[in-house]
């Protein structure tokens, strides 16, 4: 009796694994997604564009490096969407993620692509950012200040984020917040842990990548 209990419990296991290969795909960090419009989160889970791009028009910019989309208008049938009701966009299997009003200077909507995909997903950007900062004026003669005042500065920062794959929270990738999302990789997170700040700068991001190659995640097909 026992013995065929056992057969029908791995009899199980092996059922319930071949149904998740048909029903599912790996996504793997270079997965590459189908090509269109995704207005919602649950549309890019699902590897299911709202809309194709054969049924739109869409006035767009890419940069040379090829992961920011800058979108002037995107039509279908004639009628502009709402670019800010949109979640992302895919192109060359490769999604971008819509940036928010205001992160970016430039007049059109921006999207940035998610440069590795899985579990934990990653973008960066450059962004310029105008700071104040105190200036004095020096009087040759003597070397000592006469005036100062705070002038505007510009410059260009960087920016990277996570994009976690099952609650569609994104925060900035930092050391803490990494940590807190690897919980379910106690040794990862103990390596992570024990990194000095000069080295987490420097392996972090590789951290990441052993992360989504050690705990998969699938795409749904319902």
């Amino acid at each position: 009796m026992r013995n065929y209990l056992l057969y029908i419990i791995f009899f199980c296991q092996v059922a319930n694994h071949l149904v998740a290969q048909v029903d599912s795909t790996l996504l793997t960090k270079n997965f590459k997604f189908r090509d269109g419009v995704y207005v919602t989160f649950q549309d890019f889970q699902r590897n299911r564009p709202s809309y194709q791009w054969e049924a739109l028009h869409a006035s767009l910019a890419t940069t040379e490096e090829g992961f920011v989309a800058q979108v002037a208008s995107i039509k279908f049938n004639g009628k502009p969407l709402d670019l800010q009701q949109i979640w992302g966009i895919c192109m060359g299997g490769i999604p971008y993620i819509r940036l928010p009003q205001g992160e970016v200077t430039e007049a059109a909507t921006v999207f940035v692509g998610l440069r590795v995909r899985g579990k934990i997903c990653y973008f960066k950007y450059k962004t310029d950012i105008t700071e104040m900062v105190e200036v004095r004026a020096y009087n040759p003669l003597n070397g000592r200040p006469y005036r100062q005042g705070l002038v505007p500065v510009q410059r260009t920062v960087l920016r990277e984020y996570m994009l976690n794959w099952q609650t569609a929270d994104i925060e900035p990738f930092t050391t803490d917040t990494f940590l807190q999302w690897i919980e379910d990789d106690p040794q990862l997170w103990r390596t992570v842990k024990d990194l000095s700040i000069e080295e987490a700068d420097e392996k972090l991001f590789r951290c990441l990548l052993i992360y989504v190659d050690r705990n998969p995640v699938y795409l749904y097909s319902q």
